[in-house]
């Protein structure tokens, strides 16, 4: 199993019915849209896809008719992490058993642990998803603590399917701090949209990005305009992306992502409580997106 190929991973919402249950043919047009916009890979049921708030046979359907959907068309990664070592390491393992391209694995969240216990914990899910290419997912807005870079390459030397990590940090820093190792090398994905080009231009293999979601388009002309060697106009669509990214400050991130790709006419659907719809913040994006002047227009044009 090859895992993730670089490029642009959209981090893909999941789109819930009135009920809460997922609309899985929703799904399948979000997935449709983001292989046509030219994605270079999928992950599913992390932070955007609110795959934490979804119960351990919902995460596997939602697998499961993802890996049918796209039947290879681009790599897919299946975000297998949870608060406990068992269910992370069942998840994981049926990841591989559907025939997923990778997995990640956010670091274990609410109680406090060693050292010792998470690479245990860590090392366990990998054997259980072997020979499946893990990704760690080191979030540490989310759980409360980094795993440390020294723990990361540790890892990455030790277990052999465990091949990099896809960092949220906020920090250009920290992917520059992952590049200086070459023993073994760490395959580093930004999960943060403002460092989408400084990331790569600093040596990491891709982005996985939340905004995708919305805009897929964008994301995809960043990495292109880079590969091509064109840093000045790689860097305004950069800027542009930022942008987009600042609309969405002070309101709910997810949901703020959902009503940006409704905007277009995707099917992005309702949310999983207790997190919030987007709600009044939409005549607020609404606002921002106008008082650009038309910046975003070109990314956010309604479909169709």
């Amino acid at each position: 199993m090859s895992g993730l190929e670089g490029g642009i991973v959209c981090s893909l919402v999941t789109p819930f019915a009135a009920d809460e249950s997922v609309d899985l043919d929703a799904l399948g047009v979000l997935i449709d849209h983001q292989i046509a916009a030219g994605v270079h890979g999928l992950f599913l049921l992390g932070t955007a896809g609110e795959g934490l708030l979804l119960e351990a046979a919902e995460r596997r359907q939602v697998a499961e008719f993802a890996a049918g959907r796209i039947g290879g068309r681009v790599p897919l990664a299946i975000h297998s992490g949870a608060a406990d070592t068992r269910t992370t390491a069942a998840l994981a393992g049926h990841a591989a058993e559907i025939g997923a391209d990778a997995t990640a694995v956010v670091s274990p969240y609410y109680f406090a642990y060693g050292e010792a216990e998470l690479r245990d914990h860590f090392t366990r899910v990998a054997l259980a998803a072997a020979p499946l290419p893990v990704y760690l997912y080191d979030n540490p807005e989310r759980v409360g603590y980094s795993l440390g870079f020294s723990m990361v390459h540790d890892l990455v030397r030790d277990v052999e399917n465990i091949r990099g990590v896809k960092d949220t940090g906020d920090s250009i820093a920290r992917v520059t701090r992952y590049a200086t190792f070459d023993d073994p090398e760490v395959e580093v994905y930004t999960g943060n949209n403002l460092i989408v080009l400084p990331a790569l231009v600093m040596g990491a293999k891709g982005s996985v990005s939340a905004l995708s979601s919305a805009a897929p388009e964008l994301f995809v002309r960043i990495y292109e305009t880079w590969e091509k060697g064109d840093i000045e106009a790689a860097r305004e669509l950069q800027l542009t992306a930022a942008r987009l990214q600042a609309i969405l400050d002070g309101l709910p991130y997810v949901g703020g992502i959902k009503y940006l790709a409704a905007r277009r006419g995707l099917p992005a659907g309702g949310m999983r409580r207790p997190l919030p719809e987007a709600g009044d913040a939409g005549s607020v994006i609404d606002e921002r997106v106008a008082s650009l002047g038309g910046v975003l227009e070109p990314w956010l044009t309604p479909l169709g």
